[in-house]
């Protein structure tokens, strides 16, 4: 099969691109989004004011896209460089953000749960409820915990504002191209909202039923055992939000949205057989007898904010938010999870994540004219209440654990000149962590912990500069730290030495990422690009890795991660815009403690490099289309620590949508994988346990059939 050379694409694009803005839109319209407040940001300024790569996903790339495949995953690995392929699966295993794990928001509210991570994040929301998507690529702190990879914000739609009722009603039919009705699925969403002179609101449902994924061979691609999987599934989510304003200047916006995913259980899967080439399976069957109820993630998010625009000079936003999380895993009869009987018979158990997260954001903004300086203050609170439980028998796998973080901070913007502006700012973390006396469980030697409150303090810095030569073009250097926590919960549960105490456990420190990025973009309103190279390190970063009982724990090592990113689009006209991207990461770790790097960074770390290429339009005033080919490329992996016969061979998936307005709605159709190309997908080639119940295909053509009506 042939595969196109990216290399030297690569190659080509920086040898003929202009000397190339500090914010793209990724968008299906041509959108302009240069004063676009990005509110990821926080600094109340538009996206080409912030020195880093900050892209936005419009809500028209959001729609095409989901009508291509309808996970947030997917949609992010088709439209933002550095970001890895999607695992196509309820766990996001190994869908990292330039190598790290990005920050999941919902306006603004965290979706990662520090203490015990399900790698879930990405299943709390569903597409149609995303008015766009802010992504700022690169360890940061601006949101506080987590952003080691970046931040990825989901803007959840906006009340309606129009004084007579508003309905949108969308209606969508997917199966594989063989018609097979295992793979029949459909989703419906409702949206409807009103709006007066003070008060607007928007409400609305979302039901999605998903049937077997099929590869090119028209065979079931495998269930996900004990991770969970979106496929065999139904989900409904209800959303509402709204906003009232009591004066002129000032707004009370509440939103609420009660996400829960489910997956069926009337297939389980069957194990592959990786040396012969046979992937994992799918047959009909209650899952109940081998891994107990199906998997389900239960996801209730609430927030409150009050806004004035005239508060001391400036502006003042505050939110308080509660979100409750319960992540089902399917289970077993695995050695991890007990004992033997008295009789000597296994019994299967599963585990359940529950997570209940609280906080508190604040955030002031004020410009002064002269000099021209924007600041930005605010103070953060959060707090996690997690703990992981065994949930057939009731017993607690890992104890319930408290994390509290109390972060002020400070960013200042100053425009030295129209051509030159200087950021920076710092944020002080104060964290602590509570964890009772606790006995782990009979499997991992009833070992008792004595409980502790270790405290972390860390303040993290942040300095920029952008140089504009011209009205379109943009030079810009950074340098950001971030902040995140290990996976306490993996290395609670797994202490096997006697006499421990949580004070005491290195391997509880908190990770510090620096990322250093400099770039330059052009953008005439025609040709558009952008050339961005980065490095984040870890000296004390930690990495998964899979023990002699194949269960993944944590260990601690100095990571380096590095790359660079390329982007260009030209504009044709009003009806055709072509464009394409090509990213590289790297990433390396210290294998021996040496505090050198010295071997790869596996699959469920670094993404392969990757090529984009798309062309997007219209067709008079009725048709809309877009055509897209991700090429991922190679990759192998070296070095003492790096995993053994873990390499990855590339593939090429093409994508196409294509939509039409008439007097009875608007209709359209997407194709995944429109070559039906026949490929192992990145996670289950690169898994480091090698199991023969993760080796799965990726999904085979796929048709999508939509009808969406405004009334």
């Amino acid at each position: 099969m042939y595969r196109m050379t990216t290399g030297a694409f690569a190659a080509l694009i920086l040898a003929t691109m202009p000397q190339v803005t500090i914010a793209q839109s990724v968008t299906a319209e041509g959108d302009n989004i240069d004063e676009l407040i990005v509110r990821a940001a926080r600094t109340g300024q538009p996206a080409t004011a912030i020195a880093g790569t900050v892209m936005i996903v419009d809500a028209a790339t959001i729609a095409q896209q989901a009508a291509i495949s309808d996970n947030l995953a997917s949609v992010l690995s088709r439209t933002i460089p550095g970001f890895a392929p999607s695992s196509q699966k309820l766990a996001g295993r190994g869908e990292t953000l330039r190598g790290r794990n990005p920050l999941y928001l919902v306006d603004g509210i965290p979706q990662h749960n520090a203490l015990r991570d399900g790698q879930r994040d990405g299943h709390t929301l569903d597409l149609v409820f995303v008015e766009r998507i802010e992504v700022i690529n690169g360890s940061n702190a601006i949101q506080g915990v987590g952003a080691t990879g970046g931040v990825v914000n989901t803007v959840t739609r906006s009340p309606i504002r129009n004084d007579t009722w508003q309905t949108s009603v969308q209606a969508r039919l997917t199966t594989a191209d063989d018609f097979d009705s295992d793979a029949f699925g459909h989703k419906v969403s409702v949206l409807t909202g009103h709006g007066t002179r003070s008060f607007d609101f928007i409400a609305g449902f979302a039901y999605h039923e998903r049937g077997l994924f099929l590869d090119s061979n028209g065979d079931p691609v495998g269930l996900y055992p004990t991770q969970g999987d979106i496929m065999d599934s139904r989900t409904l989510n209800l959303f509402g939000k709204g906003e009232w304003r009591p004066t002129q200047n000032s707004s009370v916006t509440f939103m609420l949205s009660d996400f829960d995913l489910e997956r069926n259980g009337d297939f389980r899967g069957v194990p592959g057989d990786r040396a012969a080439g046979i992937p994992t399976g799918t047959i009909a069957g209650s899952p109940a007898a081998d891994v107990g109820d199906p998997a389900r993630n239960e996801t209730t998010t609430v927030s409150l904010s009050y806004r004035h625009d005239e508060f001391l000079g400036g502006s003042i936003e505050a939110q308080v938010y509660d979100q409750s999380y319960r992540a089902l895993f399917e289970g077993g009869t695995f050695g991890g999870f007990f004992r033997l009987t008295v009789d000597g018979e296994p019994f299967l158990d599963q585990s359940a994540i529950v997570s209940d997260k609280n906080g508190l954001k604040v955030t002031y903004n004020r410009s002064f004219a002269d000099p021209s300086v924007n600041l930005a203050a605010g103070l953060d609170f959060l707090r996690d209440d997690s703990a992981q439980e065994l949930a057939q028998s009731g017993r607690e796998w890992v104890p319930e654990t408290r994390f509290e973080t109390l972060s002020p901070f400070l960013q200042l913007g100053w425009d030295i000149s129209d051509s030159f502006t200087l950021s920076g700012g710092l944020r002080h973390e104060a964290a602590g962590l509570e964890v009772g006396d606790y006995t782990t469980i009979a499997a991992a030697n009833s070992i008792f912990v004595s409980g502790g409150d270790p405290d972390f303090d860390e303040t993290l810095f942040n300095a920029g500069a952008i140089w504009r030569p011209s009205d379109s073009v943009s030079v810009y250097a950074a340098f950001n730290e971030g902040f995140t926590m290990p996976d306490v919960g993996r290395v609670l549960r797994a202490v096997s030495t006697p006499n421990q105490d949580v004070d005491s456990l290195l391997t509880i420190e908190p990770i510090v990422t620096d990322n250093i990025e400099v770039g330059i973009e052009y953008d005439n309103d025609v040709l558009s690009g952008r050339l961005t190279y980065y490095e984040s390190t870890a000296d004390n970063g930690a990495r998964l890795f899979s023990n002699a009982a194949g269960v993944f724990e944590v260990q601690r090592q100095r990571t380096k991660i590095d790359g660079f990113e390329v982007t260009l689009d030209y504009r044709f006209n009003d009806q055709l815009t072509v464009g394409g991207n090509y990213s590289q990461t790297n990433g390396d770790f210290d294998s021996d403690g040496n505090d050198t790097v010295d071997s790869d960074l596996d699959g469920l770390n670094i993404g392969p490099d990757r090529l984009s290429l798309y062309a997007y339009g219209a067709a008079g005033e009725a048709i809309n289309w877009r055509l897209q080919l991700t090429n991922y490329e190679d990759r192998s992996f070296a070095g003492p620590g790096a995993p053994v016969g873990r390499d990855f061979d590339g593939y090429i998936l093409v994508d196409s949508f294509v939509g039409w307005d008439t007097s009875v709605g608007t209709f359209s159709v997407a194709v995944e994988n429109l070559t039906n190309e026949d490929y192992f997908t990145y996670f289950a080639q690169t898994e480091p346990f090698a199991r023969a119940d993760t080796y799965f295909q990726g999904n085979g053509r796929t048709l999508t059939l939509g009808w969406q009506q405004q009334f």
